[in-house]
């Protein structure tokens, strides 16, 4: 509970930008984190852009695992590599392969 608390404070103390960006994103991300990585001087549009750079890049794999290559917003095929950054696993025989 106390880290939900101190998730939400954080939240709360993020610039507006980063709020919208947080809220509308596909994925969990955490507000700590970005609170942190402010506090160290990193720009708050540079970590917008990261956090929307990295989901424009994570959706198609998540949509392929998840959905299979034939759905409009899969990738049509994703390197194992992507797959273990993403910490999914490595083999064919996703349920739509088979």
């Amino acid at each position: 509970m106390r880290q939900l608390k101190k998730q939400f404070s954080c939240y709360d103390d993020l610039p507006a930008t980063l709020r919208a960006v947080l809220a509308d994103a596909a994925f969990d991300w955490d507000a700590t984190l970005v609170a942190e990585a402010l506090g160290l001087g990193a720009a708050a549009e540079g970590i917008a852009a990261r956090i929307l750079e990295d989901e424009r890049r994570r959706l198609p794999i998540d949509n392929y695992v998840m959905y299979g290559p034939d759905h409009p917003g899969a990738a049509r095929n994703v390197q194992a590599v992507w797959l273990r950054h993403y910490h999914y696993p490595v083999k064919t025989g996703y349920w739509w392969g088979r």
